[in-house]
C-alpha cells in the first residue's frame, strides 16, 4: 500500500497563521501603527539634529536609544513625562509584535493608560477613562506625536539658522558640498 502524502495545510506553523490572522486585531493593528507613525516622527527630528543624520538612522538603533537621542538634545522638556509615555508605547509595541500570546500585555497597556492619563489635559482624560485599549493608545500614541510635532517644527527653525551659518562660513565646492580639510595623522 502506498504511503499517503501528508497535507501541508496539516502543518502546525500553517494552523498556527490561521489562528492568529484569521481575524483583524484592531488592538495589535492601533499599536504597530502607532509606533510606526511616531517612529518615522523621531527619525525625521534626527535629520534636523544632525548634519549627516544616516550615519545614526542607518546604525540599527532601537526606539528607546533615539527617543534617547532627542529628549538629550531638548531644551528645557528634557524632564518631561511625555519620553516616559514613548517608552510605554514602545514596550507594549514590543510585547505585541515579539510574542504571540503577550503575556505581559496588561501591565503594559495598564502603564500606557496611567501615563496618557497624568500626561493629558484633565478633561481629555476625563473624557477618555472608559475607553477601550486601542482608543488610549491612538490617543497616547496621539498627544507623542502632537508633542513630536512641535518639536519637529521648533528644531526645523533652528536647523535654519545654523544652516545659515554654515553656508556664510563654511567654505564649499563648485556642486556645493562642503570642502573637506585634509585630516593629518590619516591614511
Amino acid at each position: 500500500m502506498a504511503k499517503q502524502a501528508k497535507d501541508p495545510m496539516d502543518d502546525k506553523y500553517v494552523q498556527q497563521f490561521k489562528k492568529k490572522l484569521e481575524q483583524v486585531d484592531a488592538f495589535t493593528l492601533v499599536v504597530l501603527k502607532s509606533h510606526l507613525i511616531m517612529e518615522s516622527a523621531i527619525d525625521n527630528i534626527i535629520g534636523l539634529i544632525f548634519f549627516h543624520p544616516d550615519i545614526l538612522l542607518d546604525a540599527r538603533m532601537n526606539f528607546f536609544q533615539k527617543v534617547e537621542i532627542l529628549r538629550a538634545y531638548s531644551l528645557r522638556e528634557d524632564e518631561m513625562s511625555i519620553w516616559k509615555l514613548m517608552h510605554a508605547i514602545a514596550e507594549l509595541r514590543n510585547e505585541v509584535a515579539h510574542n504571540l500570546e503577550p503575556k505581559k500585555r496588561q501591565p503594559r497597556m495598564d502603564k500606557v493608560r496611567k501615563l496618557f492619563y497624568s500626561g493629558a489635559p484633565e478633561e481629555a482624560a476625563e473624557a477618555h477613562k472608559d475607553d477601550p485599549d486601542e482608543m488610549i493608545v491612538m490617543m497616547a500614541s496621539s498627544l507623542c506625536t502632537g508633542f513630536l510635532g512641535a518639536h519637529e517644527r521648533d528644531l526645523a527653525e533652528r536647523r535654519k539658522t545654523i544652516d545659515r551659518i554654515a553656508d556664510a562660513n563654511v567654505p564649499r565646492n563648485a556642486d556645493g558640498s562642503i570642502k573637506k580639510k585634509p585630516v593629518k595623522g590619516y591614511g
